[in-house]
């Protein structure tokens, strides 16, 4: 078989994986010298370093969230496997047989797109997490489903009802959803496969909507956080967070469309497919292929677009239509620091998803070294999307007038 020249193939000690984390860090920093110097939304990128220092704990929770996924599709693959514990097999180190450059950087453009796109709109790995935010949501913990109902019907009006429902049985299919996913292969000794794949769609979808809904939450707060540091002001979390949750309310028709546009390209084509999975599976790995190389890429592509109307809504108590042209006017006068944002966040994000397939994906998944090394990873992005969220912020507040009094 014709190797590649830059396959790393046979190299079975660790200081080579030391060596490739070491070369690529030393890059980075060159070229964050390099790009700041010369980048014109420089001093932001600068304020929001302050902020997280300031505010560790924005990615702090970036972090958790993402080992918890980490440690959730672990112990997934392990069931899915029916495989008995073994602390001596766990323990082994297997070769260090990475992919290709290119191969890398084919599977990791995509995830880099959409976390960039996600500073915008969501960043957080909210599943399954949400599992344990959906029980204390129903659960009405600190007051908070009430507070959410009362905020609903005076923002929505005569609609409150119907999206309250929808929330509801949303959260019940986010707690469920894991449990479920946990004991598919249990339940498949009772109920039909075609049945329980037909039914996972149906719950991953309904899940998918709160894990959405808790992750743009946890954004929020990270938007106030470090909103709440350019002004000075000193804040306990708990008002923070009570504070995003009525924010939240007032992005309502923005989230309606984003998730309505995910229904219609993703979810919907995704859920007619298992429909006909038992008579045609050609059909839904074409669906598959399909929201991989064009649904989720065009997503990503409209959220840049829009990059601005989220921050407007949360920071601003304006409407759907007034954000819109505030966020036309915003990248008319601010381009060139908007584009150098992106540019320089997207090469970040790029590298560290690039490092995580060639690095982390030169192992055996779920092994031990693949673990450590996703788990350090997932560090890096925690940290670079918590400081990229503060760094927009101060974007946003310096390029704009003072806006109106936010009323909580």
């Amino acid at each position: 078989m014709r190797s590649s020249p830059v396959e790393f193939a046979n190299v079975a000690s660790f200081p080579a994986v030391l060596t490739v984390i070491a070369i690529s860090i030393g890059g980075l920093l060159v070229g964050f010298l390099f790009l700041v110097s010369l980048n014109p939304a420089a001093r932001f990128f600068r304020d929001g370093l302050r902020c997280v220092r300031r505010h560790p704990r924005m990615w702090v929770w970036l972090m958790v969230f993402g080992l918890a996924y980490l440690s959730f599709q672990a112990v997934e693959d392990f069931e899915f496997r029916g495989r008995t514990f073994e602390l001596s097999s766990f323990l082994s180190w297997p070769s260090f047989r990475p992919p290709g450059l290119e191969a890398a950087a084919a599977h990791a453009w995509l995830p880099a797109l959409e976390l960039l796109a996600g500073l915008f709109n969501q960043a957080v790995a909210s599943f399954p997490s949400s599992a344990v935010a959906a029980l204390l949501f129903i659960a009405n913990w600190k007051g908070y489903h009430v507070q959410f109902v009362r905020n609903a019907k005076r923002r929505m009006g005569r609609w409150w009802l119907a999206v309250y429902a929808g929330v509801l049985v949303c959260a019940l299919a986010a707690f469920c959803k894991p449990i479920f996913s946990l004991s598919i292969y249990w339940l498949n000794e009772y109920f039909d496969g075609i049945l329980l794949l037909r039914a996972g769609a149906i719950i991953d979808w309904l899940s998918s909507q709160f894990e959405y809904l808790f992750g743009l939450l946890i954004q929020i707060f990270l938007v106030l956080v470090a909103f709440v540091w350019i002004r000075g002001l000193s804040s306990e979390p708990g008002r923070i967070f009570e504070f995003a949750l009525k924010r939240a309310v007032y992005s309502a028709k923005w989230i309606g469309v984003v998730l309505l546009t995910s229904l219609l390209l993703i979810q919907l084509p995704l859920l007619i497919s298992y429909l006909w999975i038992s008579q045609r599976t050609d059909a839904t790995a074409a669906v598959v292929q399909y929201v991989d190389q064009t649904a989720r890429p065009l997503i990503a592509v409209a959220l840049l677009l829009f990059c601005s109307i989220q921050v407007t809504l949360i920071l601003n108590n304006e409407k759907l239509r007034d954000a819109i042209q505030d966020h036309a006017k915003f990248m008319r006068s601010s381009w060139l620091r908007i584009a150098s944002f992106l540019l320089l966040a997207g090469i970040y994000l790029f590298v560290i998803c690039w490092l995580t397939e060639l690095v982390a994906g030169g192992f055996p998944k779920f092994s031990l070294p693949n673990l450590l090394l996703a788990a350090l990873f997932i560090f890096g992005r925690a940290f670079l999307a918590a400081w990229f969220i503060a760094s927009w912020v101060c974007l946003y507040r310096g390029s704009r007038p003072a806006p109106k009094k936010i009323q909580f």
